[in-house]
Formats: structure tokens, sequence, C-alpha cells
């Protein structure tokens, strides 16, 4: 497994940066899930949406996104194991 920080949005929803290769490790085709176009530099993965964008889209996504507790709680019950399902060590 590869070690991996955890880090959180102003709205408080956890996401992971890592790279395309990470991507292509889990099985993934290093295409960003909002725009599909192929991603080049960091992806950005995102328990709570369950999905994986490039820079712009995780940029844009941080701007309009709003902050739901049932989802911060959700969150919290589950997002270590997610990512660990993704390959990556974390802890909190």
């Amino acid at each position: 497994m590869k070690e991996a920080q955890i880090k959180y949005t102003k709205q408080g929803y956890s996401y992971i940066r890592c790279t395309r290769d990470d991507c292509f490790n889990w099985g993934g085709a290093a295409i960003c899930d909002y725009c599909g176009k192929a991603i080049e530099d960091d992806v950005y993965l995102i328990f709570i949406l369950g999905r994986a964008y490039c820079p712009k889209c995780f940029e844009d996504w941080t701007k309009r996104s709003h902050r739901y507790e049932e989802d911060i709680q959700l969150q919290n019950e589950r997002h270590l194991l997610w990512y660990k399902a993704y390959g990556f060590d974390v802890e909190e």
C-alpha cells in the first residue's frame, strides 16, 4: 500500500491527492469523472463523490459544493476503508 495523507476541503469533505500512476494501479484510466478528459497532473480521489477529478474540476467542485451534515457523518464512518480499498495506507 502507498502512504497518503487525507486532506479536507473547506466544507469538510475528505480527499487524497495522488498521481495518475496511482490511478492506473487501482485499475482506473486516469480520466476525470467530471469532464471526461485525460488527467495529466494530479488526481483528486474524493470519497463523498466516489470519483476521481482532475485539478480544474476539483477546484470548481470545491467552489460550488455545500456542506451537508449527513454526508460528513457517512464520510466519518467509511472514508478510511474506502481509501484503503484503493490501495492507500491512511490514518487519521
